[in-house]
Protein backbone atom coordinates (compact mmCIF):
# COMPACT_ATOMS: atom_id res chain seq x y z
CA UNK A 1 0.00 0.00 0.00
CA UNK A 2 1.39 3.40 -0.94
CA UNK A 3 1.84 6.11 1.66
CA UNK A 4 -0.76 8.32 -0.06
CA UNK A 5 -3.34 5.51 0.10
CA UNK A 6 -2.54 4.92 3.76
CA UNK A 7 -2.95 8.65 4.55
CA UNK A 8 -6.26 8.74 2.65
CA UNK A 9 -7.57 5.79 4.64
CA UNK A 10 -6.52 7.41 7.90
CA UNK A 11 -8.55 10.48 6.94
CA UNK A 12 -11.51 8.28 6.02
CA UNK A 13 -11.11 6.40 9.28
CA UNK A 14 -11.18 9.67 11.22
CA UNK A 15 -14.28 10.85 9.36
CA UNK A 16 -15.97 7.49 9.88
CA UNK A 17 -15.15 7.63 13.58
CA UNK A 18 -16.93 10.97 13.84
CA UNK A 19 -19.89 9.56 11.87
CA UNK A 20 -20.15 6.61 14.26
CA UNK A 21 -20.15 8.97 17.22
CA UNK A 22 -22.96 10.97 15.59
CA UNK A 23 -24.92 7.87 14.62
CA UNK A 24 -24.40 8.52 10.91
CA UNK A 25 -23.14 5.08 9.83
CA UNK A 26 -25.74 2.59 8.65
CA UNK A 27 -25.47 -1.14 8.13
CA UNK A 28 -23.56 -1.79 11.36
CA UNK A 29 -26.01 -2.06 14.24
CA UNK A 30 -29.34 -3.84 14.73
CA UNK A 31 -32.07 -2.35 16.87
CA UNK A 32 -32.84 -4.19 20.13
CA UNK A 33 -36.46 -4.64 19.01
CA UNK A 34 -35.43 -6.33 15.77
CA UNK A 35 -33.02 -8.58 17.66
CA UNK A 36 -35.77 -9.61 20.09
CA UNK A 37 -38.03 -10.71 17.23
CA UNK A 38 -35.37 -12.85 15.56
CA UNK A 39 -34.02 -16.33 16.26
CA UNK A 40 -30.48 -16.18 17.65
CA UNK A 41 -27.92 -18.20 15.69
CA UNK A 42 -24.50 -18.62 17.35
CA UNK A 43 -21.30 -18.67 15.33
CA UNK A 44 -18.13 -19.57 17.19
CA UNK A 45 -14.66 -18.09 16.92
CA UNK A 46 -11.48 -19.47 18.47
CA UNK A 47 -8.03 -17.99 18.16
CA UNK A 48 -5.08 -16.63 20.14
CA UNK A 49 -6.37 -13.67 22.16
CA UNK A 50 -3.48 -13.87 24.61
CA UNK A 51 0.16 -14.74 24.02
CA UNK A 52 2.58 -13.86 21.21
CA UNK A 53 -0.03 -14.09 18.44
CA UNK A 54 -2.76 -12.17 20.28
CA UNK A 55 -2.70 -9.25 17.82
CA UNK A 56 -3.49 -11.62 14.97
CA UNK A 57 -6.23 -13.37 16.93
CA UNK A 58 -7.88 -10.08 17.87
CA UNK A 59 -7.70 -8.97 14.25
CA UNK A 60 -9.54 -12.13 13.20
CA UNK A 61 -12.18 -11.55 15.86
CA UNK A 62 -12.79 -7.99 14.68
CA UNK A 63 -13.18 -9.12 11.08
CA UNK A 64 -15.81 -11.68 12.07
CA UNK A 65 -17.54 -9.10 14.25
CA UNK A 66 -17.88 -6.74 11.30
CA UNK A 67 -19.37 -9.46 9.10
CA UNK A 68 -21.89 -10.44 11.76
CA UNK A 69 -22.88 -6.81 12.38
CA UNK A 70 -23.46 -6.28 8.67
CA UNK A 71 -25.42 -9.53 8.33
CA UNK A 72 -27.63 -8.56 11.26
CA UNK A 73 -28.23 -5.15 9.71
CA UNK A 74 -29.67 -6.93 6.66
CA UNK A 75 -32.33 -8.59 8.86
CA UNK A 76 -31.94 -11.90 7.07
CA UNK A 77 -34.71 -14.45 6.90
CA UNK A 78 -33.53 -18.07 6.75
CA UNK A 79 -35.87 -21.04 6.73
CA UNK A 80 -38.83 -18.68 6.92
CA UNK A 81 -37.62 -17.12 10.19
CA UNK A 82 -35.79 -13.86 10.86
CA UNK A 83 -32.36 -14.54 12.32
CA UNK A 84 -29.81 -12.57 14.27
CA UNK A 85 -26.26 -13.83 14.56
CA UNK A 86 -24.28 -13.90 17.79
CA UNK A 87 -20.54 -14.46 18.12
CA UNK A 88 -19.22 -16.80 20.82
CA UNK A 89 -15.49 -16.39 21.43
CA UNK A 90 -12.83 -18.68 22.87
CA UNK A 91 -9.14 -17.92 23.48
CA UNK A 92 -6.95 -20.85 22.39
CA UNK A 93 -3.75 -19.05 23.51
CA UNK A 94 -1.98 -20.41 20.43
CA UNK A 95 -1.63 -23.73 22.28
CA UNK A 96 -2.82 -26.98 20.60
CA UNK A 97 -4.06 -28.50 23.88
CA UNK A 98 -5.97 -25.37 24.84
CA UNK A 99 -7.35 -25.19 21.29
CA UNK A 100 -8.96 -28.61 21.63
CA UNK A 101 -10.56 -27.55 24.91
CA UNK A 102 -11.75 -24.28 23.34
CA UNK A 103 -13.23 -26.19 20.40
CA UNK A 104 -15.15 -28.49 22.73
CA UNK A 105 -16.54 -25.51 24.66
CA UNK A 106 -17.85 -24.02 21.42
CA UNK A 107 -19.43 -27.34 20.46
CA UNK A 108 -21.04 -27.60 23.89
CA UNK A 109 -22.41 -24.08 23.44
CA UNK A 110 -24.36 -25.24 20.37
CA UNK A 111 -22.70 -23.03 17.80
CA UNK A 112 -23.83 -23.82 14.25
CA UNK A 113 -20.44 -23.07 12.68
CA UNK A 114 -16.93 -22.09 13.76
CA UNK A 115 -14.48 -19.65 12.22
CA UNK A 116 -10.98 -20.43 13.47
CA UNK A 117 -8.27 -20.96 14.50
CA UNK A 118 -5.16 -18.94 13.55
CA UNK A 119 -2.12 -21.23 13.85
CA UNK A 120 -1.95 -24.45 11.87
CA UNK A 121 -0.78 -26.19 15.03
CA UNK A 122 -4.02 -25.29 16.81
CA UNK A 123 -6.35 -25.59 13.83
CA UNK A 124 -5.44 -29.17 12.93
CA UNK A 125 -6.25 -30.80 16.31
CA UNK A 126 -9.31 -28.59 16.84
CA UNK A 127 -10.69 -29.54 13.43
CA UNK A 128 -11.24 -33.11 14.64
CA UNK A 129 -13.51 -31.82 17.42
CA UNK A 130 -15.72 -29.93 14.98
CA UNK A 131 -15.75 -32.89 12.59
CA UNK A 132 -16.99 -35.27 15.27
CA UNK A 133 -19.73 -32.80 16.17
CA UNK A 134 -20.79 -32.31 12.54
CA UNK A 135 -20.21 -28.55 12.70
CA UNK A 136 -18.97 -26.62 9.64
CA UNK A 137 -15.45 -25.35 10.28
CA UNK A 138 -14.29 -22.33 8.26
CA UNK A 139 -10.54 -21.74 8.45
CA UNK A 140 -9.54 -18.06 8.08
CA UNK A 141 -5.75 -18.25 8.23
CA UNK A 142 -4.10 -21.63 8.91
CA UNK A 143 -2.18 -22.70 5.79
CA UNK A 144 -0.68 -26.16 6.41
CA UNK A 145 -1.71 -28.24 3.35
CA UNK A 146 -2.49 -31.37 5.39
CA UNK A 147 -5.41 -29.65 7.15
CA UNK A 148 -7.86 -30.14 4.29
CA UNK A 149 -6.69 -33.66 3.48
CA UNK A 150 -8.13 -35.30 6.57
CA UNK A 151 -11.39 -36.29 4.91
CA UNK A 152 -13.52 -33.86 6.96
CA UNK A 153 -16.66 -33.08 4.95
CA UNK A 154 -17.52 -29.70 6.49
CA UNK A 155 -14.02 -28.21 6.59
CA UNK A 156 -13.48 -25.23 4.28
CA UNK A 157 -10.52 -22.87 3.91
CA UNK A 158 -11.07 -19.58 2.02
CA UNK A 159 -7.32 -18.92 2.33
CA UNK A 160 -4.27 -20.12 0.42
CA UNK A 161 -1.86 -22.82 1.51
CA UNK A 162 1.84 -23.20 2.16
CA UNK A 163 2.19 -24.84 -1.25
CA UNK A 164 1.29 -21.63 -3.06
CA UNK A 165 3.57 -19.50 -0.89
CA UNK A 166 6.48 -21.93 -1.17
CA UNK A 167 6.14 -22.34 -4.94
CA UNK A 168 6.02 -18.61 -5.56
CA UNK A 169 8.80 -17.79 -3.11
CA UNK A 170 11.10 -20.42 -4.59
CA UNK A 171 10.34 -19.35 -8.15
CA UNK A 172 10.97 -15.70 -7.31
CA UNK A 173 14.20 -16.51 -5.49
CA UNK A 174 15.62 -18.71 -8.23
CA UNK A 175 14.27 -17.05 -11.38
CA UNK A 176 13.99 -13.36 -10.50
CA UNK A 177 16.57 -12.85 -7.75
CA UNK A 178 18.86 -15.50 -9.26
CA UNK A 179 19.93 -16.63 -5.81
CA UNK A 180 22.69 -19.23 -6.01
CA UNK A 181 22.90 -20.40 -2.40
CA UNK A 182 19.52 -20.61 -0.67
CA UNK A 183 18.82 -21.50 2.96
CA UNK A 184 15.66 -21.97 5.01
CA UNK A 185 14.95 -21.58 8.73
CA UNK A 186 11.82 -23.00 10.35
CA UNK A 187 10.34 -22.88 13.84
CA UNK A 188 9.20 -26.55 13.83
CA UNK A 189 5.56 -25.64 14.38
CA UNK A 190 2.96 -27.17 12.10
CA UNK A 191 3.01 -23.91 10.14
CA UNK A 192 6.75 -23.33 10.05
CA UNK A 193 7.78 -26.91 9.37
CA UNK A 194 5.15 -27.37 6.67
CA UNK A 195 6.10 -24.14 4.93
CA UNK A 196 9.84 -24.82 5.18
CA UNK A 197 9.51 -28.34 3.80
CA UNK A 198 7.40 -27.14 0.87
CA UNK A 199 9.87 -24.32 0.18
CA UNK A 200 12.79 -26.74 0.19
CA UNK A 201 11.04 -29.01 -2.31
CA UNK A 202 10.07 -26.05 -4.48
CA UNK A 203 13.64 -24.69 -4.59
CA UNK A 204 14.91 -28.05 -5.79
CA UNK A 205 12.10 -28.29 -8.34
CA UNK A 206 13.17 -24.88 -9.69
CA UNK A 207 16.73 -26.13 -10.08
CA UNK A 208 18.01 -24.00 -7.21
CA UNK A 209 20.69 -24.95 -4.69
CA UNK A 210 19.71 -25.31 -1.04
CA UNK A 211 22.84 -24.99 1.13
CA UNK A 212 21.24 -25.25 4.59
CA UNK A 213 18.03 -25.98 6.52
CA UNK A 214 18.24 -24.66 10.07
CA UNK A 215 15.83 -25.34 12.93
CA UNK A 216 14.66 -23.25 15.86
CA UNK A 217 11.51 -23.06 18.02
CA UNK A 218 8.60 -20.66 18.22
CA UNK A 219 9.86 -19.55 21.64
CA UNK A 220 13.43 -18.68 20.59
CA UNK A 221 14.74 -15.13 20.87
CA UNK A 222 18.44 -15.64 20.11
CA UNK A 223 19.25 -16.52 16.50
CA UNK A 224 22.88 -15.43 16.40
CA UNK A 225 24.28 -18.96 16.15
CA UNK A 226 21.98 -19.72 13.23
CA UNK A 227 22.71 -16.54 11.29
CA UNK A 228 26.44 -16.96 11.92
CA UNK A 229 26.19 -20.42 10.37
CA UNK A 230 24.23 -19.09 7.42
CA UNK A 231 26.83 -16.39 6.90
CA UNK A 232 29.58 -19.03 6.94
CA UNK A 233 27.64 -21.10 4.38
CA UNK A 234 27.58 -17.99 2.16
CA UNK A 235 23.80 -18.11 1.76
CA UNK A 236 22.59 -15.30 -0.50
CA UNK A 237 18.88 -15.83 0.26
CA UNK A 238 17.31 -17.01 3.52
CA UNK A 239 13.64 -17.93 3.79
CA UNK A 240 12.30 -17.64 7.37
CA UNK A 241 9.40 -20.02 7.99
CA UNK A 242 7.81 -18.66 11.14
CA UNK A 243 5.79 -15.71 12.39
CA UNK A 244 6.65 -12.06 12.01
CA UNK A 245 7.40 -11.24 15.65
CA UNK A 246 10.22 -13.76 15.76
CA UNK A 247 11.16 -12.87 12.23
CA UNK A 248 11.86 -9.30 13.29
CA UNK A 249 14.40 -10.56 15.83
CA UNK A 250 15.94 -12.85 13.25
CA UNK A 251 16.29 -9.98 10.77
CA UNK A 252 17.88 -7.66 13.34
CA UNK A 253 20.39 -10.27 14.50
CA UNK A 254 21.22 -11.28 10.93
CA UNK A 255 22.21 -7.72 10.10
CA UNK A 256 24.05 -7.33 13.40
CA UNK A 257 26.40 -10.23 12.57
CA UNK A 258 26.98 -8.85 9.09
CA UNK A 259 24.81 -11.16 7.01
CA UNK A 260 24.15 -9.23 3.80
CA UNK A 261 22.05 -11.73 1.85
CA UNK A 262 18.38 -11.30 1.07
CA UNK A 263 15.70 -12.18 3.62
CA UNK A 264 12.32 -13.59 2.62
CA UNK A 265 9.26 -14.91 4.50
CA UNK A 266 5.61 -15.81 4.21
CA UNK A 267 2.58 -14.42 6.05
CA UNK A 268 2.48 -12.14 9.16
CA UNK A 269 5.46 -10.02 8.06
CA UNK A 270 3.98 -7.32 5.80
CA UNK A 271 2.51 -5.14 8.53
CA UNK A 272 3.58 -2.07 10.55
CA UNK A 273 4.39 -4.17 13.65
CA UNK A 274 7.21 -5.99 11.89
CA UNK A 275 8.66 -2.72 10.60
CA UNK A 276 8.60 -1.22 14.08
CA UNK A 277 10.22 -4.24 15.72
CA UNK A 278 12.85 -4.84 13.05
CA UNK A 279 13.79 -1.19 12.57
CA UNK A 280 16.35 -0.56 9.84
CA UNK A 281 16.96 -4.32 9.51
CA UNK A 282 13.56 -4.57 7.81
CA UNK A 283 14.77 -2.69 4.75
CA UNK A 284 14.72 -4.96 1.73
CA UNK A 285 12.74 -7.74 3.45
CA UNK A 286 10.49 -9.70 1.08
CA UNK A 287 7.20 -11.22 2.27
CA UNK A 288 4.54 -13.27 0.48
CA UNK A 289 1.14 -12.54 2.02
CA UNK A 290 -1.99 -14.50 1.10
CA UNK A 291 -4.59 -12.71 -1.00
CA UNK A 292 -4.53 -9.85 -3.44
CA UNK A 293 -3.51 -6.37 -2.26
CA UNK A 294 -6.70 -5.45 -0.42
CA UNK A 295 -6.65 -1.73 -1.11
CA UNK A 296 -6.76 -2.48 -4.85
CA UNK A 297 -9.51 -5.13 -4.97
CA UNK A 298 -13.04 -4.09 -6.01
CA UNK A 299 -14.42 -4.42 -2.47
CA UNK A 300 -11.21 -4.03 -0.50
CA UNK A 301 -11.09 -0.27 -0.03
CA UNK A 302 -14.75 -0.21 0.99
CA UNK A 303 -14.05 -2.99 3.52
CA UNK A 304 -11.18 -0.98 5.03
CA UNK A 305 -13.40 2.05 5.37
CA UNK A 306 -16.18 0.04 7.04
CA UNK A 307 -13.65 -1.55 9.38
CA UNK A 308 -12.41 1.91 10.35
CA UNK A 309 -15.97 3.08 10.87
CA UNK A 310 -16.68 0.27 13.31
CA UNK A 311 -13.37 0.02 15.18
CA UNK A 312 -11.64 3.37 14.57
CA UNK A 313 -8.46 1.55 13.54
CA UNK A 314 -6.86 -0.24 10.61
CA UNK A 315 -6.79 -4.05 10.49
CA UNK A 316 -3.50 -5.80 11.28
CA UNK A 317 -3.67 -8.04 8.24
CA UNK A 318 -6.04 -10.97 8.85
CA UNK A 319 -9.38 -9.27 9.51
CA UNK A 320 -10.40 -9.44 5.86
CA UNK A 321 -9.83 -13.20 5.76
CA UNK A 322 -11.94 -13.68 8.88
CA UNK A 323 -14.62 -11.41 7.43
CA UNK A 324 -14.70 -13.58 4.31
CA UNK A 325 -14.80 -16.75 6.41
CA UNK A 326 -17.78 -15.51 8.41
CA UNK A 327 -19.63 -14.76 5.19
CA UNK A 328 -18.82 -18.26 3.96
CA UNK A 329 -20.80 -19.65 6.90
CA UNK A 330 -23.62 -17.12 6.57
CA UNK A 331 -23.92 -17.49 2.80
CA UNK A 332 -23.95 -21.26 3.22
CA UNK A 333 -27.01 -20.91 5.45
CA UNK A 334 -28.66 -18.59 2.97
CA UNK A 335 -28.00 -20.94 0.06
CA UNK A 336 -29.38 -23.94 1.95
CA UNK A 337 -32.15 -21.84 3.53
CA UNK A 338 -31.32 -23.47 6.84
CA UNK A 339 -29.30 -22.83 9.99
CA UNK A 340 -28.94 -26.56 10.66
CA UNK A 341 -25.27 -27.60 10.30
CA UNK A 342 -26.12 -30.90 8.61
CA UNK A 343 -28.12 -29.03 5.98
CA UNK A 344 -25.99 -25.98 5.20
CA UNK A 345 -22.63 -27.72 5.67
CA UNK A 346 -22.73 -29.39 2.23
CA UNK A 347 -24.10 -26.20 0.62
CA UNK A 348 -20.94 -24.30 1.48
CA UNK A 349 -19.02 -26.38 -1.03
CA UNK A 350 -21.30 -25.04 -3.78
CA UNK A 351 -20.77 -21.36 -2.96
CA UNK A 352 -19.30 -18.91 -5.42
CA UNK A 353 -19.30 -15.26 -4.36
CA UNK A 354 -17.10 -12.20 -4.39
CA UNK A 355 -15.20 -11.70 -1.14
CA UNK A 356 -13.26 -8.58 -0.26
CA UNK A 357 -10.05 -10.22 -1.51
CA UNK A 358 -11.46 -11.85 -4.63
CA UNK A 359 -13.74 -14.68 -5.66
CA UNK A 360 -14.49 -17.40 -3.10
CA UNK A 361 -15.23 -20.91 -4.33
CA UNK A 362 -13.91 -24.24 -3.11
CA UNK A 363 -12.30 -27.29 -4.67
CA UNK A 364 -13.08 -30.90 -3.78
CA UNK A 365 -10.88 -30.72 -0.65
CA UNK A 366 -12.50 -27.54 0.64
CA UNK A 367 -9.56 -25.35 -0.34
CA UNK A 368 -9.86 -22.01 -2.09
CA UNK A 369 -9.89 -22.20 -5.87
CA UNK A 370 -7.28 -20.08 -7.65
CA UNK A 371 -5.69 -18.54 -4.53
CA UNK A 372 -3.73 -15.36 -5.02
CA UNK A 373 -1.03 -13.71 -2.96
CA UNK A 374 0.91 -10.50 -2.93
CA UNK A 375 4.66 -10.09 -2.75
CA UNK A 376 5.67 -7.13 -0.60
CA UNK A 377 9.03 -5.51 -0.02
CA UNK A 378 10.01 -3.26 2.89
CA UNK A 379 11.42 -0.02 1.51
CA UNK A 380 12.36 2.97 3.67
CA UNK A 381 10.08 2.07 6.56
CA UNK A 382 6.99 0.99 4.64
CA UNK A 383 5.72 -2.02 2.73
CA UNK A 384 5.36 -1.76 -1.02
CA UNK A 385 3.46 -4.26 -3.13
CA UNK A 386 5.72 -5.72 -5.80
CA UNK A 387 3.23 -7.95 -7.59
CA UNK A 388 0.10 -10.08 -7.17
CA UNK A 389 0.88 -13.69 -8.05
CA UNK A 390 -0.68 -17.12 -8.37
CA UNK A 391 0.90 -20.55 -8.39
CA UNK A 392 3.64 -20.68 -11.04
Amino acid sequence: MTESMRQRRRRLCLVASVCVALGGVTGIMVSPAAAQDATSVAIGFAGPLTGPSANYGKDLQLGIGLAIAEANAQKLVIGGKPVTFALLVQDDQGDPRVAVQAAQRLVDSNVVAVVGHFNSGTTIPASAVYHRAGIPHIVPAASNPSLTHQGFAFLYRPYGTDNTVADNAAAYGVRTLRAKRIAVVDDRTAYGQGLADEFEKAVKAQGGTLVDHEFTSDQAVDFRAIVTTLKARRADLVFFAGLGVQGSLFAKQARQVGFDGRLMAGATFANPAFLKLAGSAANGMLAFEQGAEIARTPGGQAFLERFCAMYHADPVGFAAFAYNAAWVAINGMRLANSTQPAVFGPAIGKLAFQGVLGKIAFDANGDLQDPKMTLYQAVDGRWQAVRVVTAP
